[in-house]
């Protein structure tokens, strides 16, 4: 992953303006604007400062997703991430018990049903969980129960077959490292995709669990 040239100035620019940011969001966005940059220390930096806020009144699936992504900076910090992870995923099940029996029976529709969003996060976020935790079988279960539920239209095209955790995930299980060196660089390069569109704001925070993923997916290949 490389931030373009004409990014970095503003980027740099940007970080400063928030440096003194008391926003968990804010700080986890500087944490990937600095990982993004191969700043490590002054990404471990905000990483650690996001991780010692409080945690938000939130609920549901937006509670679990916080819970993973401290957990995903824990990880980056080698820590101990067990509670947070446990706590995120049995927060993605109960939000999955609600929206199944709800869901519709056309999954393409054109304005998902909230039953429809909640079961698409919850697996999702049930998937990212079990990478986390090394459950490879569990991963690539859930990754294909989660493309189940999400027409092909809504999917970054080489994600149709496969996520890049799920080949990572289905490659580790299986001791191919081919296929774990596909996933990892298939991550690599959505994210740097998504970085040269414009979808990914280095200085915001939206991207930082797949960057993570995308450097611990690195790991196991070298």
């Amino acid at each position: 992953m490389k931030i373009p040239e004409h990014l970095n100035k503003p980027l740099l620019e940007q970080l400063a303006d928030q440096a003194d940011s008391d926003d968990f969001l804010v700080m986890r966005g500087s944490a990937l604007g600095y990982g993004l940059l191969e700043d490590m220390e002054k990404r471990n930096e905000y990483i650690q400062k996001f991780i010692d806020t409080p945690k938000p009144e939130l609920l549901g699936n937006e509670l679990a997703r916080e819970l993973q992504a401290r957990a995903v900076g824990m990880l980056l910090l080698d820590q101990k991430a067990t509670d947070s992870l446990d706590q995120a995923k049995k927060l993605f099940e109960t939000e999955l018990e609600k929206a199944l029996p709800n869901l519709p029976e056309d999954i393409a529709i054109d304005v998902a049903t909230e039953p429809l969003k909640m079961a698409r996060q919850s697996r999702s976020g049930l998937m990212e969980n079990a990478f986390l935790r090394k459950e490879w079988k569990t991963c690539v279960n859930e990754a294909e129960h989660g493309r189940s539920i999400i027409p092909d239209y809504l999917l970054y095209q080489p994600h149709r077959e496969g996520y890049p955790i799920e080949f990572v995930a289905k490659g580790m299980d299986n001791s191919n490292m081919d296929l774990v060196t596909k996933g990892v660089e298939m991550q690599e390069e959505f994210l740097q995709y998504v970085i040269e569109v414009g979808y990914l704001k280095p200085w915001e925070e939206a991207y930082f669990v797949s960057y993570a993923i995308s450097l611990i997916s690195r790991n196991l290949v070298e």
